[in-house]
């Protein structure tokens, strides 16, 4: 504890569960705004009060824990706004990340996936795609931003290597599980392909999917 008073650090321990209380218990050192010393957090960590979650991203170990850890860490270290603070479409779960997060079909990507932008780099097994998505078609999930089904679907779909039954089970999925219904996903995807050559009635392109999802 030299060079430290006991007030300078539970001064330091007070805004660090400040912002994890609002992030699922996680915080990322460059949230600190250099608000908290580097020597204070190494020694909450020799004292096993903080852990490690990704570099750069530490946890209060009397906190919650995050269903998805490291996708909700790899996320905050996007930039440097409190997670309450930041806009719904900044960076946006995506691809086969979303449909992880969604608990959709079998997705297995090995690395993470995002639209939008961010203010810092990432790992190599992190992807952005530069891509905007609007606001309607977000939903949140678990506190994280991620597109919505009909955006995922569309995503997928544009040549990431799944055929017509991988998406109709992932379809299946979101009907089944609640997140949107045939009809709304139907119609959505109409939009979503709007732009294609040729254009796909959504619709018709959701029954022929779930079709053959189901034959297997």
């Amino acid at each position: 504890m030299k060079g430290f008073t006991r007030p300078n650090l539970l001064d330091a321990f007070t805004r660090i569960c400040a912002l994890a209380d609002g992030q699922h218990g996680l915080f990322a050192i460059a949230q600190l705004r250099g608000e908290v010393a580097d020597q204070v957090l190494a020694q909450l960590r020799d004292a096993e009060i903080v852990e490690p979650v990704i570099d750069g991203v530490l946890r209060v170990r009397a906190g919650a824990t995050h269903p998805h850890q490291t996708l909700y860490a790899t996320w905050l270290l996007a930039e440097a706004a409190p997670a309450w603070e930041r806009s719904l479409t900044t960076l946006v779960v995506s691809h086969q990340t979303a449909a992880q997060l969604y608990g959709a079909g079998t997705a297995s990507g090995s690395g993470i996936e995002f639209s939008g932008r961010a203010r810092n780099t990432f790992s190599e097994n992190v992807t952005v795609y530069p891509r905007s998505v609007p606001e309607e078609q977000c939903n949140v999930v678990e506190g994280l931003p991620v597109t919505g089904p009909a955006r995922t679907l569309a995503d997928l779909a544009d040549g990431q290597g799944f055929d017509l039954s991988d998406l109709g089970r992932l379809a299946r999925s979101f009907i089944s599980q609640g997140w949107t219904t045939a009809d709304e996903l139907g119609a959505e995807l109409t939009e979503q392909f709007a732009d294609r050559e040729p254009a796909y009635d959504g619709p018709a392109w959701l029954e022929s999917a779930l079709a053959a999802a189901a034959r297997g």
